[in-house]
């Protein structure tokens, strides 16, 4: 069969016949080049685009340059994007040829060539220095791209970017941000951990308590006293942090704490200054990330009923909030002098302790009945955010339905709600980040951090 009955095949409906088209044409190798890229630029065939990408792809060195040219071409954005997307996934037999389109005029060439890079792992580090350049490039979206590429091929690139760092390169403050991506506090070296400790000091003197983004769990403690708090939660290692590199810090661990070691979750904690009278402390210890099983989140629940009843018996009162700027979890927990008063899991309504509590009052729980009548949004667009919230309002008040209450509502009447923190929030002392017995074991998590 030959190439032009291949492309043809490509379109066929059973799977088996397009996969063994594409297998064919990938052993023709640069002859099939030619007509395969004009498939793969032509918006009217039949052949899904995707078929055509793969086997240019698999084709591999053959592939690369009239890949390349067609990005550069005066074709359409479709079709450009289609060559962007395949020329990330060309099968080059040295990773070299990618570095060397690395300074490439056009942008999105430098930024797929570095993403090439980022996904070949250590394969990638014998090319690492000709990512420094763009660490500065005019491109923003570059310059995260070289940062996630350096933090891509890994630890490896760590005395590159530390020689730069101790050089006069343009480079040397975004090799810092690079350092932290890479491995985080552990990166850097002694010079730039003293630098950034004295950034931190200097922040700290006038820092204002800000909203902050709810997503995870965290304690309320009642209590102005932090070494208690970290000798409770078994802490060690504690350093002043800014509210705001606190944040950043659970944000980045809650979100993507496993990239660099499984533990990366529940191996530092943030402990918050003392905000309105209360200490509150973010972060999933140990005892709870390891508790819950991957079928069931039953054993985190119980951890944290057990933990909260403990810690109020020390400090006379312990609260737990749990939110998700995803899913529309939420859930709390009280407990006062060694006893669970009050549990809700929106996730699990049926598991709740306690029948209600007065800080729930004059709310509707989340996975109760909204009490909207049937038909509420009959004649209006959907689709128009504005008129959609217009007519919610409207019927709530005509219906006399309750606001639906999450963790920080409670928290907010209970002891401090952190995404209401602003320059009328008392604040004592300073926040730290401190090390679990999991980041004393395996290090901390990697990320550059907001101070």
């Amino acid at each position: 069969m030959g190439i032009p009955e291949l492309i043809e095949q490509l379109a066929a409906p059973e799977m088996e016949a397009r996969q063994a088209a594409g297998a064919a044409l990938v052993a023709a190798g640069a002859a099939a080049v030619g007509p395969v890229l004009a498939v793969l630029c032509n918006e009217a065939s039949p052949v899904y685009w995707g078929d055509p990408a793969s086997v240019l792809r698999r084709i591999g060195d053959p592939a690369f340059d009239p890949v390349l040219d067609v990005i550069l071409s005066t074709g359409t954005e479709e079709v450009r994007r289609r060559a962007r997307w395949t020329f990330g996934g060309i099968e080059v037999s040295d990773l070299t040829r990618y570095a060397e389109v690395l300074a490439h005029p056009d942008s999105s060439i430098r930024d797929t060539a570095a993403f090439v890079l980022q996904n070949a792992g250590s394969a990638a580090l014998p090319l690492a220095p000709a990512l420094v350049p763009l660490l500065t490039d005019a491109d923003e979206d570059v310059c995260q791209r070289a940062v996630w590429a350096f933090a891509g091929i890994g630890p490896g690139v760590i005395p590159l970017l530390r020689r730069v760092r101790r050089s006069t390169a343009p480079q040397r403050r975004q090799a810092l941000t690079a350092l932290a991506e890479v491995g985080g506090w552990d990166a850097l070296d002694t010079a730039d951990q003293r630098l950034v400790e004295r950034l931190i000091a200097v922040k700290l003197r006038d820092e204002k308590p800000a909203s902050m983004h709810l997503c995870g769990g965290w304690y309320a403690l009642p209590t102005k006293d932090q070494g208690a708090v970290l000798e409770a939660f078994g802490l060690s290692d504690a350093m002043p942090v800014t509210m705001r590199l606190g944040e950043s810090a659970w944000n980045s661990d809650h979100h993507g704490g496993t990239l660099g070691h499984e533990h990366g979750r529940c191996s530092r904690t943030y402990v918050s200054p003392v905000l309105d009278g209360w200490t509150l402390v973010f972060g999933d210890p140990p005892g709870s990330a390891h508790s819950a099983s991957a079928e069931t989140e039953s054993g985190r629940r119980q951890y944290i009923r057990r933990r909260c009843a403990e810690l109020s018996g020390v400090f006379g009162a312990a609260h737990w909030y749990g939110e998700s700027c995803g899913d529309g979890w939420t859930a709390w927990c009280i407990a006062e002098h060694g006893r669970i008063i009050r549990c809700y899991d929106v996730f699990e309504p049926e598991d709740q302790v306690g029948n209600g509590h007065a800080a729930e009052d004059g709310y509707q729980l989340p996975h109760e009945d909204g009490g909207f009548p049937e038909g509420w949004v009959d004649g209006i667009d959907v689709s128009d955010t504005a008129v959609l919230e217009e007519r919610y309002e409207q019927v709530k008040r005509d219906f006399a339905i309750p606001d639906v209450c999450h963790a920080a509502d409670i928290a907010g009447r209970l002891s401090v709600d952190p995404s209401e923190l602003d320059e009328r929030t008392s604040v004592l002392g300073h926040g730290v980040l401190a090390l679990t017995a999991c980041g004393r074991r395996y290090g901390t998590p990697r990320g550059a951090l907001h101070i």
